[in-house]
């Protein structure tokens, strides 16, 4: 089938080594080709320029219901989920986001099976199926998408934005939809949903308005002709991207002042200004310009002079709606301190006071012309991207039609056209008169917030901005004295050149070189030896007892961090835009310093921001503002999501020190501006520290910055017991809960996460095993818990390692429903998946080993890439660093019997030896909890019937009651005749009224999770198992419940962490050798004594 190609020149980065066609379908679609010889996984990406603009003002949400269904089954592939288990075996994933303008799918894949995949996922735009029985469980997919967002402060400020812009603009809509605006408005209307969805989706979707991106291994003419065969089928309905007339932010917008209670303690200042459409003006990017004076955080700056005042801790700006036709927005926000919020005027002064400094200076030149140049090399020394994020980036570029083809690679990387009538035009847009104000905190003192926002009742007011605000705005002298245009940068890149590597074999070479090695450091360097570009990494791991070994320890180290770096950031700011980066981060057991960019400027920046470390004097100002800030983000935490505090607290139990969020918050009570300056020293006083070079390096250069190190800090070597004490716990045999309290009493989520210890990762069998299941069964879980029985939103199956190498085959899962029956669906899934296994045939095992291999020998993308997969071998204390190789051999010698073995013998509560299981549960506030005497007293199957009834309404059974009629219905064989007995009973037990009576029994028919319950109850009562006889130790000596199957509750974790045994430390897998020898401080002393002696 015939398609055009652009014959000209694409522009793109010197490194990037693949090859890109650009061609036309016969049914308009445009797609991009990419050949990638060296990557073994293929991605694609198809955007269709509609999104939630085109939702109907009577159904909210219907474009984002659209992408949900369209995963759904298509007429050619009709079984539901067979797209997901297709990826699952070939070790892909796929996703699909919504936003205002477009709609975009997206999958990645082993190379070898890129064709098949196409197929399938061209047919979502060809025929798909929108399968009427699926309508209901995916709005309840839908539904729990938008509910466990619902606290979600940036979600909420985003629809009250939307909420009160421009009612006639289709931005102001409700873009996730729910329950109420799809299936409730539907019904209200007489409409029939599906006929809904499929009339949108005829109408909008279009080949006309599609751009497709398809990266693989394949060469340009096979991509070419795969993408022709199963895309041009696609039908061309003309340009039908909606249009609409309008700003969002209209004349009747503007000038107010909107504030707005959060959920989460923050002080949030956001100016939102109008802007034009943006689209046509890529060549001259003027806000790149405005960009990156307003972002900067150097003297002379905005955020240098809020800092100064103590009324912000940081400023972001930019321009939002790139994509957007027809108009765009300009936004600043300010994350404020209490009192900056107190002077919220005063900030808005110093904005626009800045704003009118750029004005009256004027463009500069070299200023641009300084961007340019960083933004080109950046260019011109690109890194490769995960072939996913690129297929999906491109995708999305490709919508606008002012960007010719040659341009579709660089148009966002590069500066081209030096306009300064442009940019003073575009400065002028951001002006007191086209603005309006959003002031976000959890309380305003002055302001009654009784308006409330549809959706996520977003409590605010609305009111004018006052006239000083809206004209002629004032900024005190002494702030505007403060602000000036930046100076010329003294970090531009002056050496791009890269070094030859001293020795260049065939293949690049696996292991770094470890140089030295005493009792105070050990350095490892890697040239770079495979992508030849001026970059470079170095990383240090600074080891110390007193970093976290305590909960207040832990708070100044991560206090410290955050001022030091806050310093760095104002001080370096110019190093910072001119691509060199730093990090000062908190470790488990160190404090984690590392810099990367341009090669050539990384020593000098890692000498200053060692030498702020090490002489760094806390200002008692910062030490407020941050002090604060670090109560806020640990308060904060518990309105962490059910599922994010679960992963958290699963952490509790298996690391040792751990710290909980009780003794967090108990330790800031003891933090003071002393105890902060005295904790460098204690840091700092003895430590060990593992540094890695890596990059466009010679051995010389990483030796003379190892002695910088050792020079700068003048540390005494830590006794090496307390170096890396960060151990786990070897969780003994046995069925474990722990019920986490919710602290967030308005979340509806409840959450499990049921995590299965699978040996250790060190047995490299057992780890590739554990992969591969993994890969084989989050499908499977997903399509069950997710798809058919619509459980929750997030859930998945997922591999984990403890700290010293234990692992974890783990099920998660947040929704509405109670965690007993969401852990009984687990069980469930369990029990039939090891049918599934057996059913594997040899050809779909074979087929999932090798996507696996091949995924693990995907090249390496980037010198940054490299260093981290070598500083994670070197930090994890093994040195594995042929561990993928490794992993190789042992999958390529892996039979489907060991699948299976491996499943009974760790995931198999019939057949496993040493079955340890750890289940985690948060119960929403929202819904009934056990207690624990109910715990003790009552099988989970009774439990989970029990919560069902109850969150369905019926509340006039006992538990007692629940029980005692599941007990009598053991014998019987119809489900059925159990449900009419079950309504008999509720019947008897509530009003008499025939009414209610009737609607009990359509509430029980209807319920399908009340059947599935009770028959998860029968079938517990006949055949119930005992894990008490998997575990050795009686927990009830410590004050542990023991339910009826035997099942142990943690009620105190920490005395539960007592009773468990230490993990070892990991043993390395090799000699560590340096290359060069020298004498250990040990060594020197008694030299020092010796030649003292002998004077």
């Amino acid at each position: 089938m015939p398609y055009k190609e652009f014959t000209g020149l694409i522009e793109q980065s010197g490194n990037d080594q693949r090859q890109h066609r650009l061609i036309h379908l016969p049914n308009n679609l445009v797609a991009l080709c990419v050949q990638d010889t060296k990557a073994k996984e293929a991605a694609a990406s198809l955007s269709v320029n509609v999104g939630s603009s085109a939702n109907p003002a009577e159904l909210q949400g219907l474009a984002h219901f659209l992408e949900h269904m369209l995963f759904l089954g298509t007429e050619k592939y009709p079984e539901e989920g067979e797209y997901e288990a297709y990826l699952a075996k070939h070790s892909g994933r796929s996703n699909a986001y919504t936003s205002f303008t477009e709609t975009n799918y997206y999958f990645s894949v082993f190379n070898g099976v890129l064709e098949n995949t196409l197929d399938r996922f061209a047919q979502f735009f060809i025929s798909p199926l929108l399968n009427a029985d699926c309508i209901d469980r995916e709005l309840r997919a839908v539904d729990s998408e938008y509910k466990g967002n619902l606290q979600a402060d940036c979600r909420r400020i985003h629809q009250l934005s939307a909420m009160t812009s421009n009612p006639l603009h289709p931005y102001s809509g409700f873009s996730v939809g729910n329950i109420e605006t799809l299936k409730g408005a539907a019904e209200k209307l007489g409409l029939d949903l599906r006929e809904e969805l499929m009339k949108f989706y005829q109408k909008y979707y279009s080949a006309d308005i599609m751009r497709l991106v398809v990266v693989g291994n394949h060469s340009l003419d096979v991509l070419s002709e795969w993408v022709t065969s199963k895309f041009s089928s696609i039908a061309s309905k003309g340009n039908t991207k909606p249009t609409f007339e309008g700003h969002p932010v209209s004349k009747a917008e503007l000038g107010k002042l909107i504030h707005l209670k959060t959920v989460r303690e923050m002080y949030l200042l956001r100016l939102q200004f109008s802007l034009p459409e943006l689209k046509s003006i890529y060549r001259e990017s003027p806000f790149t310009y405005i960009d990156a004076l307003l972002n900067h955080r150097g003297p002379g700056s905005i955020s240098s002079a809020l800092r100064k005042s103590g009324w912000a801790t940081s400023i972001n700006a930019g321009s939002s709606g790139m994509y957007y036709d027809g108009f765009g927005t300009y936004e600043i926000v300010v994350d404020a301190t209490p009192e900056g919020l107190v002077n919220y005027e005063a900030i808005v002064g110093t904005i626009f006071g800045y704003l009118k400094m750029l004005a009256e200076s004027g463009p500069q030149e070299w200023l641009y012309q300084e961007l340019s140049l960083i933004k080109k090399a950046k260019f011109d020394f690109k890194d490769k991207e995960d072939v996913e994020d690129y297929a999906t980036r491109l995708s999305s570029w490709g919508h606008n039609h002012y960007v010719p083809p040659q341009h579709i690679l660089s148009h966002h990387s590069l500066l081209r056209v030096y306009d300064a009538d442009l940019i003073s035009k575009c400065l002028h847009y951001l002006n007191p008169s086209n603005y309006r104000l959003f002031i976000g905190a959890q309380e305003h003192k002055a302001v009654e917030c009784k308006l409330e926002e549809k959706h996520y009742g977003v409590l605010h007011n609305i009111a004018d901005l006052p006239s000083h605000l809206t004209s002629n705005v004032k900024c005190s002298r002494s702030v505007s004295k403060q602000l000036h245009l930046p100076g010329r940068n003294a970090f531009l890149p002056d050496n791009l050149s890269a070094t030859n590597p001293d020795t260049l074999a065939n293949l690049p070479a696996v292991e770094p070189v470890l140089l030295r090695k005493n009792d105070k450091i050990e350095v490892w360097f890697k040239q770079d030896d495979q992508f030849f570009t001026p970059h470079g990494r170095i990383g240090l791991t600074i080891s110390s007892e007193s970093v976290d070994n305590t909960a207040l320890n832990r708070l100044l180290t991560s206090l410290l961090c955050m001022l030091v770096s806050t310093e760095l950031q104002e001080q370096m700011y110019s190093a910072l835009i001119a691509n060199s980066k730093f990090d000062i981060v908190q470790g488990i057991g160190s404090i984690n310093v590392g810099v990367s960019g341009f090669s050539s400027g990384l020593p000098r920046l890692l000498k200053t921001v060692l030498q702020k470390l090490k002489t760094f004097a806390v200002d008692a100002q910062r030490f407020s503002i941050y002090l604060a800030k670090i109560e806020r983000m640990v308060q904060s935490r518990r309105l962490d999501s059910p599922l994010r505090s679960l992963f958290e607290q699963r952490s509790m139990i298996n690391r040792v020190p751990a710290f909980d969020q009780d003794m967090l918050e108990e330790a800031l009570k003891d933090i003071t501006l002393d105890r902060l300056q005295a904790h460098i020293q204690l840091v700092l006083g003895k430590a060990y520290v593992k540094m890695l070079v890596s990059g466009n390096y010679k051995q010389s250069v990483a030796l003379d910055t190892s002695n910088q190190v050792l020079d700068i800090l003048q540390y005494q070597p830590a006794p090496r017991h307390l170096v890396n004490a960060h151990r786990s716990l070897d969780i003994e045999p046995g069925h474990f809960v722990q019920n986490v309290p919710i602290s967030d009493q308005k979340c509806l989520n409840s959450a499990v996460v049921s995590t299965f210890y699978c040996g250790s990762v060190s047995d490299m069998r057992d780890a590739v095993t554990l992969q591969l299941l993994k890969n084989l069964a989050h499908s499977a879980f997903f399509s069950q818990l997710r798809t058919s029985e619509q459980l929750g939103y997030r859930v998945g199956a997922n591999f984990g390692v403890t700290k010293n190498g234990k692992g974890m085959l783990e099920f998660a899962l947040e929704g509405e429903s109670n965690p007993e029956y969401v852990t009984l669906r687990i069980n469930q899934f369990i029990r039939d998946y090891r049918k599934k296994l057996l059913e594997l045939t040899i050809e779909e095992f074979e087929s999932s080993v090798q996507s696996l291999i091949s995924l693990k020998q995907e090249k390496l993308l980037s010198i940054d890439d490299e260093f981290k997969q070598l500083w994670t071998r070197i930090n994890s204390g093994n040195y594995m660093f042929n561990k993928l190789d490794m992993e190789i051999e042992h999958l390529k010698q892996l039979g489907k019997d060991d699948l299976l073995a491996f499943w009974d013998k760790y995931i198999n509560k019939d057949t496993a030896q040493r079955y340890t299981r750890l289940d985690m549960q948060m119960w929403s506030a929202k819904i009934w909890q056990p207690t624990s005497e109910e715990f003790e007293m009552y099988p989970s199957a009774v439990l989970s019937l029990y919560g069902c009834l109850r969150s369905s309404g019926h509340t006039a059974l006992r538990i007692a009651e629940v029980q005692s009629f599941v007990l009598s219905t053991v014998a019987s064989n119809s489900i059925d005749s159990v449900l009419d007995d079950l309504d008999e009973l509720y019947s008897s037990k509530k009003a008499t009224s025939a009414a209610n009576a009737d609607t009990a029994r359509i509430t029980f028919e209807t319920s399908s999770k009340i059947t599935t319950a009770l028959q998860m109850a029968i079938s517990s009562a006949q055949d119930a198992f005992n894990f008490a006889k998997l575990s050795k130790t009686n927990f009830a000596s410590i004050g542990m419940k023991q339910s009826p199957e035997g099942v142990w509750l943690i009620n105190d974790y920490t005395q539960f962490k007592s009773t468990q045994s230490l993990h070892g430390l990991p043993v390395p897998v090799r000699g560590l050798v340096p290359l060069i020898t020298e004498p250990t401080s040990a060594d020197i002393s008694e030299q020092s004594k010796a030649a003292g002696n002998g004077n």
